[in-house]
This record gives C-alpha cells, structure tokens and sequence, in this order.
C-alpha cells in the first residue's frame, strides 16, 4: 500500500515538480535574508512574504523576461553566425590547411547541432500562460512554508533517518556544505562570469548577445577552455569585419574582466567549504540540461554532489569501521 500511494503522489506532484525543485533552491539560497529579516520583525509570514516578494521581483520576473528573449535571438544567432562570422572564420581555416579539411562544413554543422539543442532545452515561455502561472502559483505557495516551516521539516526529516544522532549531523554537514559549495561557488560564479561576458559583448556591438551570454553561463564550467571560446571568436569576427578597435577592446575586456572574476569569486564564495570537481560540475550541468531542461543547470550539478557526499560519508563511516574487523 505505501509503495502504491507513493507513486500516485509522485505522479500527482511530477508535472510541477520543476516548480517545486526550484522553489526548494530559492528558499536554501534566500534563507538567510529570511532569518535576518524574521529576526528584526518577529513575524515569520511577514518576513517569508517579504522573500517571496524579494524573489518574484529580483530572479523570477527577470528570468522570465531574459528567457523570452534568450528563444527570440536563437535565430538571429544562427542566421548571422552562418553569413558572417562563420563564413570568414571557415575561410580562413580553410586556407591554413590549404583545403584538406572543410572547415565551413564543420562549423556549419556543430552551429546546427548547438541551435537544435538550445531550441529543444529552452522553454516555450508563452507557449502556456495559465500552465506557466499556476506553476509559478505552486512555486511561491511552496516557498512561503518552507521560509516558515523548512527548519521544521529538516528537523523531521532527521528525526525519520535510521542512523545514530551523531551520524545524523554528520551527514547533514557534509550536504549542506556540498550543496553550498555548489550554488555558491560553482553556478553563482559562472552566472556572473557569463552575464559579463553577455554585456561585453553587447558593449562592443556583439549581436545577439544575450544569447551567447547564456552559452558562456554553460561554457563558464568547463576548465581552461571556459568563456574564450566565445568571445575570442566573437573578438576575431570583429577585427575580420573590419572593426578592429572594438574586436581589440573585447579581447582586453574579456582576459582582465570575465577571465579573472572568478578567481576573485571562488575564493570568497567557496571559503572554509568542501571543493566540488569540476568535471563533476561539468557533468552535472551538461546531463542536467539534458534531462530537466534549463532548471537541470541548477539541479544536476546538486544531485551529483550530493551522491559523492553520501558515498564518502558512506566509506568514512562505515567501510573504515569494518576495515579492522576484517583484518583481525
């Protein structure tokens, strides 16, 4: 019976629960401002309903409007990446290999590959108004208890793990401190590296740069490679296109500003906490996209950390506990 009823409810709650995951996010991440403002006020829904506003207002709205957007310059991307840039770009590989290779067919076709990705992760923003408004209905409610209730339910949620009261806080320290590691260090720093290099672009006469700055959000975790895979290439399109001043000042730009944010970043956001691989983050990005849509950005990076923090809570708890007993 419990298995029964607990798959009707997982599928009563599966067709929000994209709204219920990223209310959960919001709320850990808002939490704090919660406490300080509950603090001052001492009145608990006063002070969730004030956070609920802070997140409509601050991250939702301009989400939802960045997001529209974002679908709107896909195309304009694609088109002018293939009669511009993409063509000068292909020429001129295609002239270091004296034509052995087919550059512009290259290009042509991961262009084409990246569109038909981006178009399928990103949502269909007023393709359902009324879905999309009891979502955010469903979101909000979620977010008001758990601005109230969360500590509430942790402590429950606690109180129903089979293990020793020490273990307990163990293992919530470990997650709590992986899933910060996460927010904070990894998906916080390459919002920001991307929307820098987002308004670089847009500075220097980039076109459709709100576009390419959502690519540099993704290409932000990727090591080394990172950002310069974007706006090195849009720097290039620009001194090929005749504007070498501006394709100059995006190179300065992007090596001084969006290339060093993050080691200014990381170690402020990051401090004291367990570092996450960033192969994992990779991982947990790319695969998260693939499987949850734009939310998987947020969402797959948590989930893997968060199995590497139970594996290793795992090994030191219990494997080095039965590695004596074995031996004798």
């Amino acid at each position: 019976m419990f298995a029964v009823v607990a798959i009707l409810g997982i599928a009563i709650a599966l067709p929000f629960m994209t709204y219920i995951v990223l209310a959960g996010i919001l709320t850990y991440t808002l939490f704090p401002i919660y406490h300080f403002i509950n603090q001052r006020t001492r009145r608990p829904q006063l002070s969730a309903g004030l956070c609920v506003a802070l997140a409509l207002l601050v991250m939702i709205l301009p989400t939802v409007y960045l997001v529209s957007e974002l679908v709107d310059q896909i195309s304009g991307a694609y088109n002018t990446l293939q009669t511009d840039s993409l063509t000068q770009v292909g020429d001129y590989l295609n002239s270091l290999t004296n034509g052995r290779l087919d550059f512009q067919e290259i290009l042509s076709s991961a262009l084409d590959q990246l569109r038909q990705s981006v178009v399928g992760l990103a949502p269909n923003i007023l393709g359902s108004i009324s879905e999309l408004l009891l979502g955010f209905f469903i979101m909000f409610f979620v977010m008001f208890y758990g601005f109230r209730e969360g500590q509430g339910f942790i402590t429950y949620l606690k109180a129903l793990i089979p293990l020793e009261g020490g273990l307990k806080d163990s293992l919530f320290l470990e997650m709590r401190t992986v899933t910060q590691a996460v927010l904070y260090g990894q998906v916080l720093t390459a919002v920001i590296q991307g929307g820098l290099g987002g308004i670089g672009l847009l500075i220097f006469g980039v076109p459709n740069s709100l576009f390419w700055g959502a690519i540099m959000m993704i290409t932000a975790f990727l090591p080394v490679l990172g950002t310069p895979m974007i706006w090195v290439p849009a720097a290039v399109g620009l001194i090929l296109d005749g504007k070498a001043t501006r394709g100059i000042l995006l190179l300065i730009y992007g090596a001084t500003l969006v290339m060093n944010i993050d080691n200014f970043l990381k170690p402020k956001l990051v401090s004291g906490r367990t570092k996450v691989h960033p192969v994992l983050i990779l991982i947990g990005v790319l695969g998260g996209l693939k499987v949850f849509g734009f939310i998987g950005m947020l969402v797959g990076p948590l989930i893997l950390a968060i199995l590497v923090a139970l594996i290793k809570f795992y090994e030191q708890n219990y494997m080095q506990r039965k590695q004596p007993q074995n031996a004798a």
